[in-house]
């Protein structure tokens, strides 16, 4: 029979789990309403670094502020386009909370419904897209509350509606800026139909492998 510590354990890493569940979720909406500040306000001052398809590695919280301010949003006073759209169903998502209760690793897919421009963030023709790609975060718990610590997404395909990931894979993506350039090149550029399996965190629950 458990005991009442081990009880009380159990139930601490249950909550924890379902904060940083409730932690991604937020961090969904705040993308696809283009509030890339509050985003920014979901990492610890003390996080490791962001990394999104062919973008590069922005290291720290100011590169993770650079990355979303001055590049996604296209610099902080910069508005919305007109017609533009992303919808990002974070799914089929595993969170381990490590032992000590103070940090954690999560896996998401990302499915993407966008009307956005193909030549690059903010030029080109809008068009209408499909997206998939996969989640492999980190997060750290201080004072309390779960925040990022590590967001990591891998892009499997970026396709035109009406051609699909056979014939049109990716667009939207020409590797790192040079007007906000990152720390780092990519560490994982391998789209469909590379065959690519972007490792998991978690072992096996039967096997422990």
């Amino acid at each position: 029979m458990a005991t009442l510590e081990e009880l009380q354990k159990r139930i601490q890493r249950l909550d924890d789990i379902k904060q940083i569940e409730k932690l991604q979720r937020i961090y969904g909406y705040y993308r696809d309403y283009g509030e890339w500040e509050k985003v920014v306000d979901l990492f610890s001052d003390n996080a490791e670094s962001v990394e999104m398809a062919d973008h590069g590695v922005y290291k720290g919280k100011e590169s993770i502020r650079r990355y979303f301010i001055d590049l996604i949003k296209g610099g902080k006073d910069a508005k919305p386009r007109t017609g533009y759209m992303s919808i990002a169903m974070q799914i089929q998502g595993v969170v381990t909370v490590d032992p000590d209760g103070k940090t954690a690793k999560g896996r998401w897919y990302g499915f993407l419904v966008e009307a956005r421009p193909t030549l690059s963030l903010h030029e080109g023709e809008l068009r209408q897209l499909w997206a998939h790609g996969i989640y492999e975060n980190e997060y750290v718990k201080e004072n309390g509350k779960w925040m990022f610590k590590k967001l990591h997404f891998f892009l499997n395909f970026r396709t035109p509606y009406e051609d699909g990931w056979l014939k049109t894979p990716v667009v939207g993506h020409n590797g790192p800026s040079l007007e906000v350039p990152p720390d780092a090149p990519p560490t994982t550029w391998r789209p469909y139909p590379s065959g690519y399996h972007f490792p998991v965190h978690f072992k096996h629950p039967i096997t422990g492998k």
